[in-house]
């Protein structure tokens, strides 16, 4: 069983409805379900009369190339020529929610497009009625008004919006008469009012079953308005939807092209609000693809969420297998959605589907055929781009040293809580990879959302204010990102990540906390090296709290250093801060709570790293200097630094002395005690002027200040200044 029909099924494990009735997740701020901004203007929908041909998404030139596919006899349409002969011959089951019947209807309406053999019509005409009235087998009349209420409304996706697509498409087919016809708009009536009065997450755009929602109901008004009344008020909804909903929470909190449930979801779902977008194009000229950023930013957070090696994907949010799969389901469809109104990365998508991910051979392979253009431009997104990429919207960041196959690869999640299903409570979560070999990982499973599966920082206040402790809540709306800048050699980025600790009542105004502040600086020095640093301030001395990382093989423990060795590869983490602390490797599964927020649930062989600070001082502090290597290299050196409001580490990697340091303030001096080859002064002001000054002698002094003159060194977007010091002599 493939990724793409194995993930329906994981939805029915992890989307049962008692699980989505438990309370904590109805209980979101209404702030967070309502646009930051004001709605975007759409124009009046222009629909011609259909003559017999379809609306939506086969325009003229999207037939002529289905035609040209198949005298051609492409790969693309051989794929969708093999499911159709499968689908006419064998008589599908329904798969799970319709999935199988879904993908029936489609396969064989392009393929009767593309042929005119009426034999592909016939078969999707019959695929059409078990829709509207079957639900495991053909002609098994189980299914009807009531099939899209299983599982909240899951299935809508599929019995309405492909139900709503054979209309459509099968316009003039032979037997789609007029009685067949108004048979599908009385189902669609029958499931999309039930949905839009009862449906799971109807009003909540960053939702993969809204997306299901909305596609039926999209698909619908688009076939049918001007028709009959029915189409005209669908239409009218979905066009309202989706300008006061859809696009101004896309424009406003996903900025960067990010999807918070996570991409075994987001796949299927940005192909679903692409091919809508496209469909509002091609059937009532609404350009909803250039009104929609977001549709273009999926392209370079798919460049960057691709590992080295090209077989594994980012992994946030909820995945079912691990590594997570790459797929090219999304960049298919956003191709179609941007062709014509974004060719830049419109080609940028193509050259990623035919050339860096798998092809669309089984499930949704008639995307992978509407999405073929022959002979049109493909560029590779990579030449000459920045080898980071951050999703303000998210709070996301990626980075890697290059863009070989063998690149150190890193990742950092710092931001709101957006999606009430599916998204981790992982905010400062940071991956590490080296090529094919993960270091640093996500250590969850499908119900592994809780912060105790991620590497970040845990907090114990043994449940004075946290509802899930050692764990994150799902209330942190302020959780941000708030400095990002790559100078090209060193990434910094700097999480506020205390709201990720605020109680269930922080909805209602309440004021305790027992993580008062939270400020996480990642710092990845090119090519193999990462410092994090955290500060942190408690509301009480005896809470507990632990800097937490996650290996899938057994580490060993050496005095401040950590380190283990996966395939080709090895990490070593320093733990310079705090000075005293107790450090432990956790076989994975360890005791706690079964519910989705405190569940240590690994996916495979796992061992938890904690570093435990002592509880002593409400302010703490974990300072980790973590290099990578080949596994039979000598692991570097490390040593903590700290002088007058400037601290920090200087140690070895890649053969280089590197210094990282940390300021509190505009002003500040340390004694790096030997030469380094780089130094990096994070902490300073976006934006401002500074002057460091190198002190020569023994002691290796360097200081740093504003620079009232303006002559200095401008701290970047990120808050740093970077500098090669020269060397210090006597």
């Amino acid at each position: 069983m493939t990724l793409w029909r194995a993930l329906p099924l994981l939805a029915a494990v992890v989307l049962s409805p008692s699980c989505k009735r438990c309370g904590v997740e109805r209980q979101l701020a209404k702030d967070s379900l309502e646009p930051k901004g004001p709605p975007v203007a759409l124009p009046a929908p222009r629909l011609e009369p259909t003559r017999g041909r379809a609306r939506i998404l086969l325009d003229a030139p999207a037939v002529e190339r289905l035609r040209s596919a198949a005298q051609a006899k492409t790969p693309a349409f051989r794929r969708v020529e093999a499911r159709c002969e499968e689908a006419w011959r064998d008589g599908l089951r329904s798969g799970y929610q319709g999935f199988e019947w879904a993908d029936a209807v489609a396969n064989l309406s392009l393929c009767w497009h593309a042929t005119g053999d009426e034999r592909h019509a016939t078969a999707a005409l019959g695929y059409v009625r078990a829709l509207l009235d079957d639900r495991f087998e053909l002609g098994d009349g189980k299914g009807g008004e009531g099939v899209v209420r299983h599982d909240s409304g899951y299935g809508i996706r599929t019995f309405g919006s492909y139900a709503a697509l054979g209309y459509d498409w099968l316009r003039d087919a032979p037997g789609a008469d007029a009685v067949l016809r108004a048979r599908i708009l009385e189902r669609l009536s029958q499931w999309l009012g039930w949905y839009e009065r009862e449906g799971y997450l109807r009003e909540h755009p960053f939702a993969n079953y809204y997306w299901g929602y909305l596609s039926a109901l999209s698909f619908a008004g688009l076939a049918a308005a001007g028709e009959s009344p029915l189409g005209d008020a669908w239409l009218g909804r979905a066009r309202k939807e989706i300008s006061e909903n859809v696009l101004p929470r896309f424009r406003d909190q996903l900025r960067g092209g990010g999807y918070p449930e996570g991409w075994q979801y987001g796949e299927y779902t940005t192909a679903e609000i692409a091919l809508v977008a496209r469909a509002f194009s091609s059937a009532a000229g609404i350009d909803v693809p250039l009104a929609m950023p977001w549709l273009a930013d999926v392209v370079p957070h798919h460049v960057h969420a691709l590992l080295p090696d090209e077989r594994s994907v980012y992994d946030g949010g909820t995945w079912g297998e691990h590594p997570a799969r790459p797929s090219a389901l999304a960049l298919a469809a956003v191709s179609i959605a941007l062709d014509g109104t974004n060719d830049a990365n419109a080609a940028q998508a193509r050259w990623l589907v035919e050339r860096a991910l798998p092809p669309l051979a089984r499930e949704h392979a008639w995307v992978g055929l509407l999405a073929s253009r022959p002979g049109a431009a493909l560029r590779d997104p990579r030449e000459g781009a920045l080898a980071s990429h951050h999703l303000s919207g998210q709070g996301l960041s990626f980075a890697r040293s290059d863009w070989s196959k063998q690149a150190v690869w890193v990742s950092f999640q710092a931001g709101p809580f957006l999606a009430e299903d599916h998204q981790h409570k992982d905010q400062g979560h940071f991956e590490l990879w080296r090529g094919g070999d993960a270091l640093l990982v996500d250590g969850g499973d499908s119900e592994g959302s809780a912060t105790i599966n991620h590497n970040t920082v845990l907090v114990d206040d043994a449940g004075r204010h946290q509802n899930y402790p050692p764990n994150q809540g799902v209330w942190g709306r302020h959780v941000k990102t708030s400095r990002f800048a790559d100078d090209g050699r060193v990434v910094v980025a700097l999480g506020d990540i205390a709201d990720a600790y605020s109680p269930k009542c922080a909805l209602e105004g309440c004021r305790g906390r027992s993580v008062l502040r939270f400020l996480r600086h990642f710092v990845y020095v090119r090519p193999a090296l990462l410092v994090v640093e955290d500060r942190l301030e408690l509301e009480r001395s005896s809470y507990g709290s632990s800097w937490a990382a996650h290996v899938t093989v057994e580490p060993t423990i050496a005095a401040d250093r950590i380190s283990a060795v996966v395939g080709e590869s090895r990490v070593d983490i320093r733990m310079l801060e705090p000075a005293a602390a107790e450090r432990v490797a956790l076989k994975e599964p360890t005791p706690s709570k079964d519910g989705p927020h405190e569940k240590s649930s690994p996916w495979g062989p796992m061992w938890r790293i904690e570093v435990r600070s002592e509880k002593v001082e409400r302010e703490r502090s974990f300072l980790a200097f973590i290099s990578v290597d080949r596994k039979d290299a000598a692991p570097g050196t490390a040593r903590r630094v700290s002088g007058s409001k400037l601290r920090g580490v200087v140690g070895t990697s890649a053969g280089e002395r590197i210094a990282v340091l940390f300021s509190d303030a505009d002003t500040g001096r340390v004694e790096l005690g030997a030469p380094v080859d780089i130094a990096i002064i994070a902490g300073l002001e976006p934006g401002r002027t500074y002057r460091v000054t190198e002190k020569h002698g023994a002691r290796c002094e360097l200081s740093v200040e504003l620079d009232a003159d303006g002559a200095g060194l401008v701290a970047t977007r990120g808050g740093f200044v970077r500098i090669a010091p020269r060397p210090c002599k006597e």
